[in-house]
């Protein structure tokens, strides 16, 4: 008998409100490809800075800076969050020294960034619900590669073959690359009180719904 694993998993999301912090790496850093590429430990720690930084500026608006901070899908961890998770042994991803430079040149230096060099494929072709494709467009062996996912379903044989501590955390590699993590993981979020994320249940979850 297969397990569902939808109600085990969480995919981790940006907090939408009016003073949501958005990022951007400083070109520095989004030159070294820390989202997929393992960077390599001992080297200077990557930098990012708030995306309408002059544009806050101009208007005198402040963005609280949360616990965890998102660039696109990939979370950036406070050093309490990082003291917990740091224990698990990760497959495929590291804790990696960040900074985030505030509006006011202020360097916070406690931070951590999940570098991904790896994804797990383990979305469920036939019960996930994707974007509708032609008859034509159907013939293409790779036609589901890149294809839009609004509603995601785990693929049981897959995670089934995995052991359970290589797939804590993981990006998910169909859709648009979320990080996936397990109720072990999530309850630490949970247990910290997180701010600037959404943890939901993958079996909860559908595109558009952290807007």
């Amino acid at each position: 008998m297969t397990r569902d694993f939808n109600d085990q998993y969480y995919i981790i999301l940006k907090n939408y409100s009016e003073v949501t912090l958005h990022l951007t790496a400083l070109q520095k850093s989004a030159d070294r490809d820390y989202e997929f590429e393992q960077l390599v430990w001992g080297k200077e720690p990557l930098f990012f800075e708030n995306a309408y930084r002059d544009k806050d500026n101009a208007n005198g608006v402040i963005r609280p800076i949360p616990s965890v901070l998102l660039d696109a899908t990939i979370p950036i961890v406070s050093s309490k969050i990082r003291e917990r998770l740091k224990l698990f042994n990760f497959v495929g991803m590291q804790l990696y020294p960040a900074v985030y430079i505030d509006d006011g040149d202020n360097y916070h230096e406690d931070f951590w960034c999940m570098n991904f060099w790896q994804e797990l494929d383990c979305w469920d072709r036939a019960k996930s619900k994707i974007e509708k494709f032609t008859a034509e467009e159907m013939l293409e062996p790779d036609y589901l590669k890149g294809c839009d996912i609004y509603k995601y379903h785990i693929d049981s044989e897959v995670l089934d073959k995995t052991p359970e501590e290589e797939r804590l955390i993981f990006k998910q590699a169909g859709g648009l690359k979320y990080v996936f993590v397990h109720q072990k993981i999530a309850d630490i979020f949970f247990e910290e009180k997180a701010t600037g994320v959404n943890l939901v249940k993958v079996s909860d979850f559908e595109e558009g719904m952290q807007f």
